[in-house]
């Protein structure tokens, strides 16, 4: 059972990243694509951010601008290295606990995959953030 200090602090913690989260800046959300994963990536992100007509009709008229960041280019290779991806190629991990947004906020940039414990819950809000930013959470298989 959860004590109602820690549900207040959890409460709190989500309005503060949802609040931040509907902030785009005014020159544009930056998009880094290296290869097809970050280009997937990007298009499930653009699909959920579509899914609200009032961010739809933002980015069909450009109030919702997307930036493609410095360095993004894709590798000269046909076949990116699993060190193109940097630290966010490889699926992370989390064991024991909570999964919250707070959680999905502290992956590896450009994390794709979530890979979580048999006891490990996650949180309706944290579900829906995961499936904004392109995150797929899988339960370990022992």
């Amino acid at each position: 059972m959860i004590d109602a200090a820690a549900l207040r602090r959890l409460v709190r913690e989500v309005i503060a990243t949802e609040l931040e989260s509907a902030r785009v800046s005014p020159a544009g959300e930056l998009v880094r694509i290296a290869d097809d994963a970050d280009l997937a990536a990007f298009a499930r992100r653009v699909l959920t951010l579509a899914e609200d007509t009032t961010t739809r009709q933002a980015i069909a008229v450009g109030r919702h601008p997307f930036k493609l960041a410095k360095g993004a280019a894709a590798p000269s290779s046909s076949s990116p290295s699993p060190s193109s991806r940097g630290s966010g190629g490889a699926a992370a991990r989390i064991d024991t606990g909570v999964v919250t947004e707070a959680s999905l906020a502290k992956l590896p940039k450009g994390a794709a995959r979530l890979v979580i414990g048999d006891g490990v819950a996650v949180t309706p809000l944290a579900r829906d953030r995961a499936r904004k930013l392109g995150i797929t959470i899988e339960r370990s298989k022992l």
